[in-house]
C-alpha cells in the first residue's frame, strides 16, 4: 500500500490546499524514499512526510517568485538605498536541509530507524531495529 492524499492532508495541513495533481506527483516522487525496513504503515507515514516536505518547498518557491521574482539563496531581506542585506541560515545545522515546518525532520526520524549498523548475523531484519515500533 502506498501513502494516500488523505494521509498527506492529515499529517501536513499546511499543504492541504495544493492541487490534487501536485499531491499525486509528490507522493509518486516520495515513493522512492520509503524506508524499506519499516512496517507498511510507517513506510506510508514516511512517504507522506517526504511528499509534504517537497510540496512545502514548492509553495515557498512559488510565493517567493510571485512577490519579488528570484530571491538569491540565503538572503532574508534586502534594501536598495545604501544596499543592505540580511542573511539567514538556509539549512539546518544537523543535516543541511532547509526544513522550516519540520516535514523532512519527521521523514528523517522514520528513515533513521533503518540505519542501525551494517553488520547483521542471523537476522531477518537486515540490520533494521524498527520491528515493533
Amino acid at each position: 500500500m502506498a501513502a494516500t492524499i488523505e494521509l498527506l492532508d492529515f499529517l501536513a495541513p499546511a499543504v492541504a490546499g495544493v492541487p490534487q495533481a501536485d499531491k499525486e506527483k509528490a507522493l509518486a516522487v516520495a515513493s522512492g524514499y520509503r524506508p524499506a525496513c519499516l512496517p507498511e504503515a510507517r513506510q506510508d507515514e514516511a512517504q507522506a512526510w517526504y511528499a509534504a516536505w517537497l510540496l512545502y518547498q514548492r509553495q515557498q518557491q512559488e510565493a517567493a517568485a510571485a512577490t519579488v521574482g528570484v530571491i538569491p539563496a540565503g538572503i532574508a531581506s534586502e534594501k536598495e538605498g545604501d544596499l543592505a542585506r540580511t542573511f539567514q541560515a538556509t539549512r539546518s545545522a544537523d543535516d543541511g536541509v532547509d526544513d522550516p515546518m519540520g516535514f523532512h525532520a519527521q521523514y528523517q526520524r522514520l528513515a533513521d530507524l533503518c540505519g542501525y549498523g551494517a553488520i547483521t548475523v542471523a537476522r531477518q531484519s537486515y540490520g533494521c531495529e524498527c520491528q515493533g515500533h
